[in-house]
């Protein structure tokens, strides 16, 4: 440890000299663990820290929870806070650290012989203080002034969309709306600013009177309270959720919204990325379907926590692997490319680096590249942006709940986490990375790619044409299959409708998301198979159906 005492010791001087003056200040530490032995969690009872949504994700695509699954070591943070007597911030269980906050920044030295400990690094400083220093401000915004809700069209047009058109049109989005699919069912969760206006624009009545908000968290103020700070969040979450039919429809109206504030519009600091990580965790445990963000990073107040372009290999930064572990876990993640193309770095930013991040850019009215967006490919030379959309002059909802006029790759993407969240939806068998990819497929310069638009502009309706049968496999809104009974003991019974008969794959998996049964059926309709469990633990299993169309999911439990 005495190399961690020497870096420590420099740190101190440094931080004592610089802010000797200032008053109540607070500094933060992320304190990084070595394992996380003696947990009182375990692989084998998720729902102790994942919700039923979570579990059922995995489920569905067959992923079984992990060891970054597990909540960090409580006494291990516990102790920390203890020596250190310091404020907790937040912790992550996917990159095994916590951040604390000290008024005494020499406190932090007592760490350094903690056998746990693997490493501390000094993520901001805030002279003022952070938690407790701070209040929630009023929440902004006016009631509103635009449209009045009301039934939609048969015909989805401008008219329909009012202000929104050019940004849905482009894509064809209303092709997936008029086909029913407005996000019903989905969760996105928005990391983002702050969210001016929210619980006031007439443009969220729908989203609030039928409860699809769903969660909030502010991960600077430690607080649920996320309307404020920024209206940034605002204009990118109505360029999805805004629902007034005549004057302006989002491209997922009918989804429900999580929405995180991890940015601080004062300061540049490491622990934004803390704050970013800490916010996709909560959504995947919450259940989220998708997750997009419109904050990106390369350059912080400290220069020593810049990045480089070759930090950018989409595997090397926090956010960059906390969007891949997002993506493992079954989340689509879409994160702006940024807005540096006319500035010396001109690059993307972290996390649109991530590997398995749709990365997405902005162009025109006219279909060109703007000229702000950030362009790839990342370090390792992987083709980023991956799709593009409409990011300059777009209509967005402001936070008094008017209509204006926003640019940035920050607004393109929401537009695209809205659409691909509704195809999701028509798709529900569909991974996320083949759901990326198709998107990419379908997108106008796909046998053209370039570093600033990638694939092009992505065409929804032939996305939709592609995947109108899979995942339906319903009739009249009844299951399928009827899986009986439940619970059961030594066999479970599949009875097909008169419907459906043909090739059908069984697979029961455990709550860690592994298969522990396997069986390739070709039922005749209206036939029962007979599926032997007598040799599994008692417990909850998942029952998964699959067929050509699609498949059906049931949760049993076994005693």
């Amino acid at each position: 440890m005495g190399s961690l005492a020497k870096h420590l010791g420099l740190l101190l001087f440094l931080i004592i000299s610089i802010t000797a003056s200032a008053q109540n200040p607070q500094y933060a530490f992320r304190v990084s663990f070595k394992d996380k032995n003696a947990t009182t969690f375990t692989l084998s009872a998720p729902a102790a820290y994942l919700s039923p949504r979570a579990i059922a994700r995995r489920a569905k695509y067959g992923i079984a929870t992990d060891s970054t699954d597990l909540p960090v070591n409580k006494v291990y943070i516990d102790s920390v806070l203890k020596v250190t007597e310091g404020i907790l911030h937040l912790s992550s269980k996917w990159q095994n650290h916590s951040v604390v906050l000290l008024s005494d920044s020499s406190k932090i030295l007592q760490l350094q012989n903690i056998a746990f400990v693997k490493n501390i690094k000094q993520v901001a400083y805030y002279a003022s203080g952070l938690h407790g220093a701070h209040t929630a401000p009023a929440t902004g915004g006016g009631s509103g002034t635009m449209g009045t809700n009301g039934t939609a069209p048969a015909t989805f047009d401008q008219a329909f969309y009012g202000d929104a058109w050019s940004q849905i049109g482009m894509c064809n989005g209303n092709y997936l709306h008029q086909n029913s699919r407005m996000g019903q069912g989905m969760l996105i969760a928005t990391i983002d600013l702050g969210f001016a206006g929210v619980t006031l624009a007439q443009a969220y009545d729908s989203m609030r009177s039928h409860n699809r908000l769903t969660d909030t968290w502010n991960y600077l103020y430690d607080t649920a309270h996320v309307f404020g700070y920024s209206d940034h969040g605002s204009k990118t979450l109505s360029t999805m959720a805004a629902y007034l039919p005549g004057g302006y429809v989002g491209t997922a109206p009918e989804a429900s919204y999580a929405l995180y504030v991890s940015d601080d519009q004062a300061t540049e600091q490491s622990i934004e990325e803390d704050n970013w990580l800490a916010a996709a965790e909560r959504a995947d445990s919450i259940g989220a379907d998708v997750i997009t963000t419109s904050v990106g990073y390369n350059e912080f107040d400290n220069p020593d926590d810049s990045y480089t372009y070759s930090d950018l290999n989409g595997h090397t930064t926090i956010v960059a692997r906390a969007a891949n572990t997002a993506f493992s876990k079954g989340i689509q993640v879409l994160a702006s490319a940024g807005n540096e193309g006319v500035t010396p770095w001109q690059y993307i930013l972290t996390p649109g680096d991530a590997d398995s991040v749709m990365t997405i850019g902005s162009v025109t009215a006219a279909r060109l590249a703007s000229s702000f967006s950030g362009k790839g490919p990342n370090a390792s030379g992987l083709l980023k942006p991956n799709v593009c959309a409409q990011g300059t002059s777009v209509s967005v909802i402001v936070s008094n709940g008017t209509v204006g006029i926003a640019s940035g790759a920050s607004i393109s993407t929401p537009v695209l986490a809205g659409l691909t969240a509704c195809l999701s939806q028509a798709a529900p068998a569909m991974q996320p990375g083949r759901m990326r990819r198709l998107i990419e497929s379908v997108s106008d310069s796909f046998a053209t790619p370039n570093v600033k638009t990638g694939n092009g502009i992505p065409d929804f309706k032939k996305a939709l044409d592609r995947v109108t049968d899979i995942g339906d496999i319903t009739k009249n809104g009844a299951p399928a299959f009827l899986v009986y009974p439940n619970p059961a003991t030594t066999a479970i019974y599949i009875r097909t409708s008169s419907a459906t008969s043909g090739a059908t794959v069984v697979t029961c998996h455990d709550l860690q998301g592994r298969p522990v049964y396997q069986a390739a059926l070709r039922p005749a309709a209206g036939a029962t198979e007979k599926i032997d469990i007598s040799a599994f633990p008692s417990g909850v299993y998942f029952v998964r159906i699959s067929t050509a169309k699609g498949f059906q999911v049931e949760k049993i439990v076994k005693h």
